[in-house]
């Protein structure tokens, strides 16, 4: 079973710093892993000194990486729906779908449904024992990570009036016959659509129980010494439990460069495991040996 971990926090705090911190850390205990980012300002490669990651690639020892072109996944998310809905549909001869792409392309909530199904791939197809994820900045991850909730309830919802449709088709059949609705399905185990509920629905049941299995899931916020991060960072905490989460470690990045005290921060992550780590200076980028050091003392608390 695959070991998840997901970096959260608002932008600029070093989430990326920090998950390669611990994907280094892992590859060099020989563990297998794969570094992913979702992130549309895509660091990774920054930070790694390889210019293209659109694809996995291996970048130290058994430590592979990539960077999810979210506007490309997006344009074949919907592609691929519309190729259904005219399968689908085709007795109904739906067409001029594609005109209206620029529409849902922009429409809310497309870029956290192809970014979620972008996260279900990569967890259903990578081979590595560990997973490590970076996350966009707090709106758009927290929007993420209660899609599936919110979708499993609206894929039931869905499924319900469907059925109810199906029950008034074999209604109508028995009447006047099964030709007269021609190529239309008139049970669930004949019905397209409820085939393509059944498989969204079980993508999410999956990510769901990705995002909350604590024992296999741990989520590291990573915040700094500073009252916007503190108060964007506690809106996280807050948010993660009403979604029935919570974070396992905090990460409390180049401390030293400001003034918020440990007791303001205890004051918001009471009873919480914290770590605190050091600011390097003179650091344009950091070698390997760096990001090594930045996970000594709390690397291993999440194993």
């Amino acid at each position: 079973m695959k070991r998840v971990f997901i970096f959260l926090g608002k932008g600029g705090v070093g989430k990326t710093t920090s998950s390669a911190s611990l994907s280094f850390w892992l590859a060099e205990r020989g563990e297998k892993v794969f570094w992913f980012s979702v992130d549309p300002a895509h660091n990774i490669s920054d930070i790694v000194g390889v210019k293209d990651l659109s694809q996995p690639k291996n970048i130290y020892k058994n430590l592979y990486a990539q960077e999810v072109d979210v506007e490309s996944y997006l344009k074949s998310f919907l592609e691929e729906t519309v190729f259904k809905i005219k399968s689908i549909y085709k007795y109904l001869k739906v067409s001029g779908l594609e005109s209206i792409f620029d529409i849902m392309r922009l429409s809310p909530g497309m870029e956290e449904s192809a970014i979620l199904y972008a996260i279900y791939d990569r967890l259903k197809t990578v081979e590595s024992d560990y997973v490590v994820i970076d996350t966009p900045p707090t709106g758009l991850t927290l929007r993420i990570l209660a899609l599936p909730n919110i979708n499993i309830k609206w894929i039931n919802a869905l499924k319900h009036w469907r059925l109810k449709i199906l029950d008034r088709r074999s209604m109508v059949a028995h009447v006047k016959g099964e030709d007269y609705l021609e190529d239309a399905s008139l049970t669930p185990q004949d019905d397209k659509v409820i085939e393509e509920l059944e498989s969204h629905l079980d993508k999410m049941r999956f990510l769901e129980d990705i995002f909350t299995n604590r024992a296999l899931t741990k989520k590291i916020l990573v915040l700094n010494q500073d009252r916007l991060s503190l108060s964007e960072s506690e809106r996280i905490l807050n948010t993660l439990r009403e979604l029935g989460m919570d974070v396992d470690l905090i990460l409390i990045n180049k401390w030293g460069l400001c003034n918020i005290t440990e007791d303001e921060i205890n004051r918001v992550f009471y009873g919480k495991e914290k770590v605190v780590l050091p600011f390097l200076e003179h650091k344009f980028s950091l070698s390997r040996d760096d990001l090594l050091f930045l996970a000594e003392g709390w690397a291993e608390r999440l194993i």
